[in-house]
């Protein structure tokens, strides 16, 4: 996984009506957290964000976090946490990230992608997935951008476990 750059600038720590300057002033607040770190208000632009989420990976991209306090570099490697949109026009409005650490499991869901064509689906049944996405518990630097399950050898009245599907390395 190459590791993209999302710079931002420190703000300070505000209720509602420093938020809205903020998203009017063309910015998106966000909120760097981690364990044992000091959290961090910042904001972001919202092309860069936008351009951050929209890999192969999604929302579990891994992503260098640049923040500008004053002259002095903060640098962290985070995974966004939470994105709140705007519900009628879908953009953006505040993000939490969350600090990673290299040697630690993460939890993380991954779309599910079903391949091949059901040999009950030939015979006039359905195939309804029960789960389009599955919980992956991996290391950072193994985090898979989907996991794909072959359903061709499924016939009627035939169920497939999560247990069944298989595993990536790491």
């Amino acid at each position: 996984m190459e590791k993209m750059e999302l710079k931002g600038v420190i703000r300070a720590a505000g209720k509602k009506g420093a938020s809205r300057k903020l998203r009017a002033a063309g910015s998106i607040p966000v909120v760097c957290y981690g364990r044992g770190i000091d959290t961090i208000s910042a904001t972001v632009s919202p092309a860069d964000l936008t351009k951050v989420l929209s890999t192969e990976y999604g929302p579990n991209a891994v992503f260098a976090f640049v923040i500008d306090d004053n002259g002095k570099e903060i640098r962290r490697d985070v995974m966004v946490k939470c994105v709140q949109r705007e519900p009628v026009s879908r953009r953006i409005i505040h993000a939490d990230f969350y600090t990673i650490e290299a040697d630690r499991k993460v939890n993380i869901r991954v779309p599910l992608r079903l391949d091949g064509k059901a040999v009950g689906v030939g015979l006039g049944g359905k195939l309804r997935p029960a789960a389009r996405e599955v919980v992956v518990s991996c290391l950072p630097k193994d985090i898979p951008t989907v996991i794909t399950f072959d359903v061709t050898p499924m016939g009627l009245k035939d169920r497939a476990q999560i247990s069944a599907v298989p595993r990536p390395e790491g």
